[in-house]
């Protein structure tokens, strides 16, 4: 009998035994890719599996033929994982957010999510459509339909809870144009979160983190409770907390904010605290790595989760410039099959 055969013949409680095993996402998709037998022995969406080490998938670079071939680097087995996913031919990658991966056309016509490792989808509302408003005290009769003509810019994406949840609330940032846009799945149009006027040259970065949107600045923080549109709360930062560049993180203990400030000289990492106010800047950041990738887009995790993280580092991408063409930058992608 040929070895194949006899591997396939082993009973699906043994293999599923071995499956529950595995803590690589790299080992676990190949485990189940060995014969059918295993495949079907072991679960398509395991929940066993540990929060995985980020990827960087490579910058997609335009050629005539684009086959949908996509690289991933795993840089901790030092490894990449070349996937044929056809889905993204032609398509244009903005941001990433557990697991999943924000694909839209050049111009905002078809949008959706992807999950690169099990090939779930889900469609989202275009970008080339009229938007709603969240009506509030910044709304202006005039702008009650906002239409997007040139191609997407850089952008990031949160989720509030696991996108099977009905009321899973999807946000989204397009930088360069400092819009903030959210959506249910299945919303046949975006809703935009209208964005202090008097600020909106000091924007910088918005999270959704315990039902509320908050809004970062330069000199101040705005929270905003989308089902009280009208309340809306600004903070004033000290004048020696003013960021010119930073961004917002979700954590376990609340919303943070890391960037460069006028406080001190390099990265700082604050811990943002609403009742009463206060932004304390954290000078222990309980062994936290940080990837990073364009000026406004982090992912923390906590080393201690992993032998092969050194505590309190930082992960930067890499950027690469064709003759004619702009910078591009990778993308960190956690990957989960979840």
């Amino acid at each position: 009998m040929h070895l194949y055969s006899k591997w396939a013949l082993l009973p699906q409680l043994v293999v599923h035994l071995i499956s529950e095993k595995i803590k690589s996402m790299g080992d676990y998709v190949r485990f189940r890719a060995v014969c059918s037998p295993w495949r079907s022995a072991s679960l398509s969406k395991p929940r066993h599996l540990p929060p995985q080490l980020p990827w960087l998938m490579n910058p997609q670079w335009f050629s005539l033929k684009d086959e949908g071939i996509r690289l991933f680097y795993n840089p901790w087995e030092s490894k990449i994982h070349k996937l044929h996913l056809p889905e993204t031919s032609n398509m244009r990658c903005y941001a990433s957010y557990r697991g999943w991966l924000l694909l839209t056309t050049g111009r905002g016509s078809e949008v959706f999510l992807l999950n690169p490792l099990t090939r779930d989808c889900i469609h989202l509302p275009p970008f080339d459509t009229p938007v709603k408003h969240i009506r509030d005290c910044w709304d202006n009769p005039c702008n009650d339909f906002f239409i997007m003509y040139t191609g997407i810019p850089t952008g990031k994406m949160t989720f509030s809870e696991d996108l099977t949840d009905q009321d899973c609330l999807i946000t989204v940032l397009l930088h360069d144009w400092r819009l903030i846009l959210c959506c249910q799945v299945g919303d046949s149009c975006w809703t935009r979160v209208n964005i202090c006027p008097n600020l909106l040259l000091e924007f910088l970065d918005v999270t959704y983190y315990n039902g509320q949107f908050y809004l970062l600045y330069k000199k101040a923080m705005e929270i905003i409770e989308p089902n009280k549109p009208n309340k809306r709360i600004i903070y004033d930062f000290e004048p020696e907390l003013e960021v010119f560049r930073a961004s917002l993180l979700e954590g376990e203990l609340g919303v943070y904010m890391i960037g460069y400030s006028t406080l001190t000289n390099g990265i700082n990492i604050f811990q943002f605290q609403e009742q009463p106010f206060k932004l304390k800047l954290m000078t222990k950041t309980n062994n936290t790595v940080f990837f990073n990738h364009s000026y406004f887009i982090w992912l923390a995790l906590c080393s201690d989760d992993w032998d092969s993280l050194d505590g309190d580092s930082m992960y930067m991408d890499y950027e690469y410039a064709p003759p004619v063409w702009r910078l591009k930058c990778g993308v960190w992608f956690q990957p989960s099959i979840v």
